[in-house]
């Protein structure tokens, strides 16, 4: 509530891109793969509009099947993306630029955009608010989901050429876990930009989420 009442005092516009390519190799079609009996892409197609939090949200896509559902369950795809943006070696940033510039040629303005990714199906209605309330609050120009490790980094080990086991990081083999510092990755889930402080390297900040929910499914295994 605090979030949404902090909008409507100040008169934010907020929209929401969900990124969705045809071309997934590891799944393919993965974006539409049914999941628990829904493609995969509408579970965050619902929690964005169940949030409440934008004024629209999009789908930027290559694919036709895509752009189908997406549009038959309440999101506006505005244009069909480029091949060029299309590809394994495009990124996400070029995809935003893409259409904060198409949002500029209509003369359409927000303050905040949220890059919602259309495979985590656990996010919920409270992480949007919290994430997005993280940002409002602080001096970062990106907040965005993160969890913790579930086994300490530092004692990774790795495989050498003989097939035996090696630590990463030989000075932690004795180091018990406890005795380590914590780290955290991002959780794939949403990233909410200031487009008033947009950049190509914003200043982050993370909103921890517990790792029962994070799951950003990239293989059949996930």
């Amino acid at each position: 509530k605090k979030v949404e009442n902090y909008i409507k005092s100040k008169y934010m516009k907020n929209v929401c891109l969900i990124p969705a390519r045809g071309g997934s190799k590891r799944i393919p079609k993965k974006n539409i793969k049914l999941f628990h009996g829904k493609p995969l892409i509408v579970w965050s197609i619902e929690k964005a509009i169940d949030s409440g939090l934008f004024e629209k949200i999009y789908v930027s896509s290559d694919d036709k099947k895509i752009c189908d559902i997406s549009r038959k369950n309440g999101a506006i795809v505005p244009f069909i993306r480029p091949k060029s943006l299309s590809d394994d070696y495009a990124n996400d940033h070029q995809v935003r630029q893409h259409f904060i510039n198409w949002m500029e040629s209509e003369n359409l303005k927000a303050d905040y955009l949220c890059y919602l990714y259309p495979t985590c199906p656990l996010i919920t209605k409270s992480t949007l608010h919290s994430c997005f309330e993280l940002l409002i609050n602080s001096q970062a120009t990106c907040s965005h989901t993160v969890s913790t490790f579930d086994y300490p980094i530092q004692r990774a080990l790795k495989i050498d050429k003989n097939g035996f086991l090696k630590f990463n990081l030989s000075k932690y083999e004795k180091t018990r876990s406890q005795d380590l510092e914590e780290f955290v990755h991002d959780a794939g889930q949403c990233y909410f930009f200031d487009l008033n402080k947009y950049s190509e390297n914003p200043i982050r900040i993370g909103y921890k989420i517990p790792r029962y929910q994070c799951q950003d499914i990239d293989t059949e295994e996930d």
